[in-house]
């Protein structure tokens, strides 16, 4: 029998040269410590290190009921045309 893993949605902080970034995310609960620092997959499946745990919300989800961003914005444009080819002028 696997561990289910739980995850709880967290704020979190990088500092670069020009800016900050800032995001929220779903991560398992063992890294989810305020202060903590963290290495994330991007959308290009780059890792990036440096992520700082800032705030850590109070639910904790089943993996099972994460919900799928890539799901949410597919639907999304769908539904709203965005998905739709564009006329090149």
């Amino acid at each position: 029998m696997t561990k289910q893993v739980r995850y709880v949605q967290c704020g979190l902080r990088r500092q670069l040269n020009d800016g900050t970034l800032r995001a929220t995310s779903y991560i398992p609960e063992q890294f989810a410590k305020q202060g903590g620092v963290l290495r994330l997959r991007d959308e290009q499946d780059q890792w990036t290190d440096g992520w700082i745990v800032e705030e850590v919300g109070l639910a904790i989800l089943d993996s099972d009921d994460v919900p799928d961003s890539h799901k949410a914005i597919r639907a999304h444009r769908k539904q709203t045309g965005d998905s739709s080819r564009r006329e090149k002028n």
